[in-house]
């Protein structure tokens, strides 16, 4: 689902041909019947891939991952509320760079996700009290944090609620015997060797 609606993020695109008969239908505020060449309108992001892959728009880069975003991120990651910029912030991130192969833009995402998830989503996930910073979070990192924090209520629960104890298996019991009983039998051959010799 969260895939699906990252997907219905709106793109701004170039179009590098115009579109005859389809003014109104790809931007609203298009006051012809075509769309002329070189027109900047925006998409859903699951249309733009199979346009651009016919030459028929180029990509721009979306407000969400504009530079002033990037310097907000890096300057204070645990404070910065990526659900106001995008709600799939990372999601969109990664589907929109499949498709531009932008380096700055991988390594802008990249240091972010890193920077947030040991900042902000560690500490939270690891605790037990109510985390009332989650207006913070892109959907992604919600999901993290709610994984991690089933992931430590189960263990939890485990540790301290159950009332099965760890025993030894019965067949690991028995070759210690086996080989104590056999460590012992060649002591006691050792021994009597000894005596023998000195008589």
């Amino acid at each position: 689902m969260d895939s699906f609606l990252a997907e219905q993020t709106r793109c701004p695109v170039v179009f590098n041909s115009g579109c005859t008969g389809l003014g109104k239908e790809m931007d609203k505020m298009c006051q012809t019947r075509d769309l002329p060449m070189g027109e900047e309108v925006e998409l859903p992001f699951w249309l733009v891939p199979k346009l651009f892959e016919q030459n028929m728009v180029g990509p721009k880069m979306p407000d969400c991952f504009d530079e002033r975003v990037w310097q907000v991120v890096e300057a204070e990651p645990r404070n910065v509320p990526l659900k106001d910029f995008n709600p799939h912030f990372f999601e969109f991130g990664a589907r929109f760079n499949e498709l531009l192969r932008d380096e700055e833009l991988h390594e802008n995402l990249e240091k972010a996700f890193v920077a947030r998830y040991s900042k902000l989503l560690v500490g939270a996930a690891l605790s037990t009290s109510e985390f009332k910073e989650r207006h913070l979070l892109s959907k992604e990192e919600e999901r993290l944090l709610d994984s991690g924090r089933d992931s430590m209520k189960a263990f939890h629960d485990w540790k301290y609620a159950t009332t099965e104890k760890l025993t030894v298996a019965h067949t690991v019991k028995a070759n210690k015997k086996r080989r104590a009983g056999g460590a012992y039998g060649s002591n006691q051959r050792r021994a009597m060797g000894d005596v023998t010799n000195k008589t």
